[in-house]
């Protein structure tokens, strides 16, 4: 999947992006129930998420893939532990071969890595989905602080004796100073 194009680039600019996604306190009451086998550490990352603002974009009938990624989280965890005691095994002629989990762990990180992207999980998989962060948050922010600081300086600006008021647009600046000389 490519990444979207910005809105005015679209031919049809029907498609909506969900833009900056708020930070809203979420009520402890209203997070869905974690998993039964999922660890401490998986709970509270579940908490975690439900906190931040990718969990208002997740609806109910989402939940079952969002409970198998957080077992897939826990799962993957579980293999590294059991890989790092036995990178090896022995193979059926009695030789030292690579853990045949090592297979199994990159089909679950395959999985993990596609549930993330459904969810906006990642920067990229999030502007896919039209999740503007907060980047684009930060310069809505600096657009809004020139705007402000012009309609200060507009305001500045008509204290200031060198300050010339241009009737048309026509003006040029040739005079412009011709007025400013005049005056």
């Amino acid at each position: 999947m490519s990444a979207k194009k910005p809105a005015e680039k679209r031919q049809n600019r029907a498609t909506k992006d969900l833009g900056v996604l708020p930070q809203i306190e979420v009520d402890p009451r209203s997070i869905p129930t974690p998993p039964a086998h999922l660890t401490e550490r998986w709970v509270k990352s579940w908490e975690v998420f439900w906190a931040s603002p990718f969990a208002q974009v997740v609806q109910p009938a989402q939940y079952p893939a969002l409970e198998r990624l957080f077992s897939m989280y826990e799962e993957r965890e579980r293999m590294d532990t059991y890989l790092r005691e036995e990178p090896m095994s022995v193979g059926s002629q009695g030789q030292k071969i690579l853990n045949p989990m090592y297979r199994q762990r990159s089909a679950v990180d395959a999985e993990i890595r596609q549930l993330e992207d459904r969810f906006g999980l990642h920067p990229k998989a999030g502007l896919q989905l039209g999740i503007v962060y907060g980047e684009a948050a930060r310069s809505l922010e600096e657009l809004n602080a020139r705007i402000t600081n012009a309609t200060i300086a507009e305001a500045n600006s008509e204290a200031d004796p060198r300050y010339v008021e241009v009737d048309t647009v026509e003006d040029t600046a040739e005079e412009a100073a011709l007025l400013v000389a005049d005056q």
